[in-house]
């Protein structure tokens, strides 16, 4: 799964590749944002062909580091 980022959401994560990359997972490709709410970091998914939205509330520093696993859930948790 390819997550393509807004500048503003890269400068927070750790590893970010410069290369366009090649989709060849099912779950495709998809597009964030961060906002902040009330002082707390938000970030809204959303799938490039279906236009599926996910959205996270409340991520810390540390959420940041494990977003993978967090994006991974909350779409296994959604369906």
């Amino acid at each position: 799964m390819i997550i393509h980022c807004t500048k503003k959401l890269a400068a927070k994560l750790p590893d970010v590749s410069d290369v366009a990359l090649d989709e060849v997972n099912p779950l495709g490709s998809w597009h964030a944002n961060i906002y902040t709410i009330q002082n707390h970091d938000c970030i809204i998914f959303c799938h490039d062909k279906t236009r599926f939205a996910l959205f996270i509330a409340g991520l810390t520093k540390a959420h940041f580091a494990n977003l993978d696993y967090y994006f991974q859930d909350l779409f296994a948790n959604n369906q």
